[in-house]
């Protein structure tokens, strides 16, 4: 039995991919290896992902991807008043069926997605490769500003943070890679929109303004 908090799993999901012909994508990725969770989330443009420690009770490591419906099934389930913190359950067949202990006591089983997930190690390590422009300066990217966005909700979500207005957050731009939010064991990943980069700005933009040449009268 994999526990999972309901929150978190809400928060990663936002990065799922929707009616995207990569099938394997329209799910929500659990690793779990005895000692640690994680769970992985992307559309092919962002990655949400977080990392829980000690929240199962299974021997064997396991890995499977949550299909959609089976997601926002457990995300929509409340539980009991009094219950702050619901935690979906999670038990895998080798035969590739999953069934989720949901926070109102109820369950329902649904079957894996049957499919590869993306090596998100492999996109996570490539971060640290800075990378530069032509010129060998570094340049700021333009994001997709809805992804942005559903980076902040997610955050959000996974610190409980209540309120209207959300935490002030930082994307860490990384050169021509990825922008990249990170805060405890909560990763966003995002990837700069294709063929728009934005060079640093002008240096002059932060020098005091030049006094204007003084007008000569016109005879």
């Amino acid at each position: 039995m994999i526990e999972i908090r309901q929150k978190d799993l809400k928060a990663v999901a936002l990065a799922m991919a929707v009616k995207d012909l990569r099938y394997y994508l329209q799910g929500v990725f659990i690793e779990y290896n005895r000692a640690q969770t994680r769970l992985v989330a992307t559309d092919g443009h962002r990655i949400h992902m977080i990392q829980i420690e000690g929240s199962g009770m299974v021997c064997e490591p396991v890995s499977f991807i949550m299909p959609t419906d089976l997601v926002k099934h457990c995300i929509r389930v409340k539980g009991p008043r009094g219950i702050k913190d619901p935690i979906v359950s999670l038990s895998y067949d080798p035969s590739g069926k999953i069934e989720a202990r949901l926070p109102d006591g109820s369950s329902i089983v649904a079957s894996a997605i049957d499919g590869k997930f993306p090596d998100y190690g492999r996109i996570v390590r490539d971060v640290y490769a800075f990378k530069t422009d032509n010129d060998g300066e570094p340049v700021a990217q333009v994001f997709n500003q809805s992804y942005v966005s559903d980076a902040c909700e997610a955050l959000a979500i996974y610190l409980e943070h209540k309120g209207s207005t959300p935490p002030a957050i930082g994307i860490r731009p990384r050169g021509t890679s990825c922008g990249v939010l990170a805060c405890n064991e909560f990763l966003a990943m995002i990837m700069p929109m294709r063929g728009e980069l934005s060079s640093l700005p002008n240096p002059s933009f932060g020098e005091p303004m030049q006094s204007p040449e003084p007008l000569q009268a016109v005879a």
